[in-house]
């Protein structure tokens, strides 16, 4: 599922390559998740974008809408023969209703011949092409791309290794960013040479964090999410090489790229990250989970197995959560590529595609219904000798995970059963800072504190 778009009335827009799969005959669902056959059929799939009271989808070429799904004819881009769109990429609406579109974009002379391909062009707010906008080239397509606080963008490049371009310069990254004109930027080097971003979250002080599937220059593994300083350096106090995977089951000696789709910040700087991923630094997390602000893993909520995956007609197996979308009556809607959803306290198989969650204040408030503990740790510090763990509840089944500072796991033991103590020999843990945490069954933790460990 690509996009979805939720509506007043209580019903959902639904778009996307999977959409024909749950919905050959319609493109809106009931509140029930029914199919609604009264709804007109929307003539291209792709992004869901509001503007004022219409909204628009597309990919490419792009139509705009009324609220009931009946096409808004004044728009039409069509309407510019010179346009002809060979890939699509993502496209932003200005604030009059135009549109910077992006891809792989060709135009026409007067005379019907080819012009080189852009990855950038801008539409008025009658679909026109815009000839006052200088349009962009690059080696690939710009794919992903958003606005940052101060007017600029930030976007995704789709080009093979090392090949980035735009207007002819090579800018040394998949992932940059450009002016309102679409000039390019060079003052922003964030040094991704495979790979690009699916999602941002721009901060005030120009920060941003960068969700996707990418490598950068001089760190060995695959990113999923980074935070970017304002110059595209990576920000030293975010964890950003966290390891997320997405191993295929059936097949795991097979290449699987995971990384992040979405990326949304609570009012308490905390972070809901969605994406393609079962699981991040060895703890099993499907498509969705809370993070600290520092990108450290957090077990206050979506601690079941998320999204469950499957096996397609075509693109093999997938498991993940593409985003997560307001309704307006508070509650939350996830989509993607997935079967079955468990968020730790109900576990469906049925949920396909699209899901409807309770709000994050009510979600939060179930979870913590039944809260995390502390665990109690002595000596605490310590120096590295045999450390005494208390529980106030004594687990049946459990496991004793412990996380070094960047949250991989370094240990794993099975909880004694029955038992409200257990004696940890912390010899093997070198100095530092440690989470230890106590999970009953499905990975649910039950308690949790922190190990320092002195020299």
């Amino acid at each position: 599922m690509t996009s979805i778009l939720p509506s007043e009335d209580g019903k959902v827009w639904i778009s996307g390559y999977d959409w024909s799969a749950i919905a050959p005959y319609y493109n809106r669902l009931n509140h029930d998740g029914t199919g609604d056959m009264d709804a007109p059929y929307l003539l291209h799939a792709g992004f869901f974008r509001k503007w004022g009271g219409m909204f628009y989808c597309g990919v490419a070429l792009v139509d705009r809408y009324f609220q009931d799904g009946t096409r808004d004819t004044s728009f039409n881009m069509n309407r510019s023969p010179a346009y002809h769109p060979l890939q699509g990429g993502d496209y932003f609406v200005l604030p009059d209703g135009g549109l910077l579109n992006g891809g792989v974009l060709r135009v026409y002379d007067e005379n019907t011949n080819p012009i080189p391909y852009y990855c950038l062009l801008r539409f008025t707010n009658d679909g026109s092409l815009d000839t006052t906008f200088q349009p962009r080239t690059c080696a690939g397509s710009l794919d992903f791309f958003t606005q940052l606080p101060n007017g600029q963008f930030i976007g995704s490049l789709g080009n093979p290794p090392n090949t980035a371009t735009w207007d002819g310069q090579t800018t040394g990254s998949n992932i940059i960013r450009f002016n309102a004109d679409g000039s390019w930027d060079p003052t922003f080097q964030s040094n991704v040479w495979w790979g690009g971003a699916w999602g941002y979250l721009p901060l005030a002080d120009g920060r941003v964090y960068v969700g996707g599937c990418f490598k950068i220059a001089g760190i060995p593994d695959t990113l999923g999410l980074v935070r970017l300083m304002p110059d595209g350096s990576l920000d030293p106090t975010f964890n950003n090489t966290a390891r997320y995977r997405m191993p295929d089951p059936e097949h795991p000696d097979y290449i699987t790229y995971p990384g992040i789709g979405s990326i949304r910040q609570l009012p308490d700087s905390r972070l809901i990250i969605t994406g393609y991923f079962s699981n991040i630094d060895g703890v099993p997390r499907g498509g969705v989970a809370l993070l600290d602000s520092t990108g450290q893993l957090l077990d206050e909520l979506f601690t079941g197995n998320g999204c469950g995956g499957f096996y397609g007609d075509v693109g093999g197996y997938s498991r993940g959560i593409t985003s997560m979308v307001d309704a307006p009556d508070g509650s939350l809607y996830i989509f993607g590529g997935y079967r079955g959803y468990d968020d730790g306290t109900t576990n469906d198989p049925n949920q396909w595609l699209v899901s409807r969650l309770y709000g994050l204040n009510v979600g939060i408030n179930e979870h913590t219904a039944s809260p995390i503990q502390p665990l109690e740790i002595a000596p605490n510090p310590g120096n590295g000798g045999a450390v005494q763990l208390t529980v106030g509840t004594a687990p049946k089944h459990a496991t004793l995970t412990i996380h070094d500072a960047s949250g991989r796991v370094v240990r794993q033991e099975v909880w004694p059963a029955g038992a409200y103590t257990h004696t940890l020999r912390a010899g093997a843990l070198a100095p530092g800072t440690y989470v230890v945490r106590v999970q009953e069954e499905e990975q649910r933790t039950r308690y949790s504190g922190k190990l320092i460990v002195l020299p």
